[in-house]
């Protein structure tokens, strides 16, 4: 697959795919419940940067995610830098012989698919199963585009885990610290009586699991011995050299400027991952944001950090009538589902079809061709893709037109003057367009019965995630902002509840973090709730839940700023008087 420039594999898509994944999960973490907006069909923000969207979206369909995915991936192949002949992906860690010589028109466009790889190998696991790497600035500048900085991931030496890029002056401190790496290792593997780092890290009975071990330098005759003592303990070290440009004594690939592989003697690499500059700095980019640090967090009634958020210009939702009288109902909240006056339409609908309508139910003012076909078939060739979703737009208009006993009537209509096709908001109404206007109608009213019935309606309508099962990585970022906006909804509704019923309010409140576990917002509030009515208990227990959440889902912990929130709580009532609860 093609990214901005070059060609990646499934295999190193999808470790970007699980990179973005945990960045997902990381923002739903530390998101904001601000009830000030109107709700939008609008999706989240990606936290992929432009040029890796495509191998994100293709990521996601290989690693199988869905809309409701509440786990990081966990891709199974570590570092995988290319394809062998018969499309197999290829391990760098898994090569024969003991390192590897790039050279060739596509040697540095390589070495930067090789180096994000590495990287992203077990972002969502543990510390101790993610690779290292040393290379030097040179050699680092070289891959990066000119404006960005030469750093490791973790230069100001905040993350939990450590540096994991260690980016050295020159080639002798490079090679000097891959020494020192081997002569522990080689220690470690004399105090246990093992031979080799993987027998090490299979035993129980001590800390250390050194993880994979990458060199990365230019080519230097004067170190050349040294980087072959080196490169002989590979297997049993876990340590692997990689040298950018010619080397006796390492298999060496000469690679062309697409990728394709050549060398004299046998080699599992048939194309190798390619990669530019900007793609690079993206990955890398990425992977700084997703590594666990302390968060300073922030307090849902901080004056200081409420400010109104920026509302996206968005296109307008559809407002349906109290009393629909559409032909056809589709519900995208959940499973994608559509029903007709005669009851559920449960034959004859195509998997794309159902697809179509979720995008069009999500794009009120419709999608062109082009923009379906990259939302629904980003891997496949889009004459092709044009053919397919072509087809399921026909398939549905068929089945809906059959189904509703109106052969007059057009359901997904197409507008020549945009090149759009839409929704026909007079013969289909859609579940979401009236759970964003029940949101829309209680940030309104006056009247707090009336947005209380308007969010229970809200939260009623909301059967589950956006598309639900769907194995289309676009319905991510839209399921995000669905279920965030509904997450707020369920704080205001709480907020509604407390002070005359205050057990109603924290199972409110419960029902949201069901929803979406990791909100540390949703998880103050009840501490918040339950310190008012004096059960440090039940604080103690929520701070408790957070925690396992958390440590579970994205390897974290609760931010200070929550922890001052259950702290307070915990404070004996007298106390806690004339202070902010």
């Amino acid at each position: 697959m093609l990214p901005a420039q070059g060609w990646i594999s499934l295999g190193l898509a999808a470790a970007i795919a699980a990179v973005a994944t945990l960045l997902r999960l990381q923002r739903r973490r530390l998101a904001r419940l601000t009830f000030t907006a109107a709700a939008c069909t609008a999706p989240h923000s990606a936290p992929v940067p432009p040029p890796l969207a495509h191998a994100d979206a293709i990521g996601c369909r290989h690693l199988g995610l869905t809309s409701n995915d509440q786990q990081p991936a966990h891709p199974t192949m570590p570092a995988p830098i290319g394809v062998h002949g018969n499309g197999t992906e290829v391990s760098l860690f898994r090569l024969p012989g003991h390192g590897l010589a790039l050279h060739g028109e596509g040697a540095v466009p390589a070495a930067r698919a090789v180096l994000a790889a590495v990287l992203t190998t077990g972002a969502a696991d543990t510390a101790s199963t993610r690779p290292v790497v040393v290379t030097t600035t040179d050699l680092l500048g070289q891959l990066l585009p000119a404006d960005v900085p030469v750093v490791g991931l973790d230069p100001d030496g905040t993350a939990y885990d450590g540096e994991r890029l260690i980016v050295l002056a020159d080639t002798d401190a490079a090679v000097t610290h891959a020494e020192e790496e081997m002569i522990s290792r080689r220690r470690l593997l004399d105090t246990f009586d093992t031979t080799t780092i993987a027998d090490v890290n299979a035993r129980s009975d001590h800390a250390e699991t050194p993880p994979p071990y990458v060199l990365l330098i230019e080519p230097a005759t004067r170190y050349a011995g040294r980087v072959q003592a080196i490169a002989a303990h590979r297997s049993a070290l876990d340590l692997h050299p990689i040298v950018l440009g010619l080397h006796d004594g390492l298999p060496t690939v000469e690679i062309t400027r697409d990728g394709i592989t050549r060398s004299d003697r046998p080699h599992p690499l048939s194309r190798v991952s390619t990669l530019s500059a900007e793609d690079l700095a993206a990955v890398l980019a990425m992977l700084t944001d997703a590594q666990a640090r302390p968060e300073p967090g922030v307090e849902f009634d901080d004056p200081a950090a409420a400010a109104t958020p920026t509302v996206p210009t968005v296109e307008p939702c559809p407002v349906p009538p109290e009393n629909p009288t559409a032909l056809v109902h589709l519900r995208v909240l959940g499973p994608v589902t559509v029903t007709t006056a005669a009851g559920p339409v449960t034959t004859g609908m195509r998997n794309g079809s159902y697809a179509v309508l979720a995008v069009l139910a999500a794009h009120p003012a419709g999608r062109t061709l082009y923009q379906l076909t990259a939302d629904l078939h980003p891997d496949v060739d889009p004459a092709s893709a044009v053919k397919r979703v072509r087809t399921d737009i026909t398939t549905a208009r068929r089945v809906l037109r059959t189904a509703s006993g109106h052969e007059e009537h057009m359901f997904i209509v197409f507008d020549p003057a945009t090149g759009r096709y839409h929704l026909d908001p007079q013969t289909v109404t859609v579940d979401l367009w009236h759970m964003l206007t029940a949101i829309n109608h209680a940030t309104t009213t006056d009247n707090d019965d009336e947005a209380l019935a308007a969010l229970r309606r809200a939260t009623d309508l909301y059967a589950g995630d956006f598309a639900e099962g769907h194995d289309h990585p676009w319905a991510v970022d839209y399921a995000t902002i669905y279920r965030h906006q509904i997450l707020t909804a369920y704080a205001r509704i709480a907020e509604f509840l407390e002070p005359d019923h205050p057990d109603r309010a924290v199972a409110a409140l419960e029902r949201a973090t069901d929803l979406d576990p990791v909100n540390e917002e949703l998880y103050q509030r009840i501490m918040r709730i339950h310190g008012r009515q004096q059960r440090p208990d039940a604080v103690r227990r929520t701070l408790r839940r957070l925690e396992e959440r958390l440590a579970d889902l994205v390897d974290a912990e609760p931010s200070q700023a929550t922890r001052r929130v259950a702290e307070r709580q915990l404070l004996p009532a007298a106390s806690r008087v004339g202070r902010a609860s």
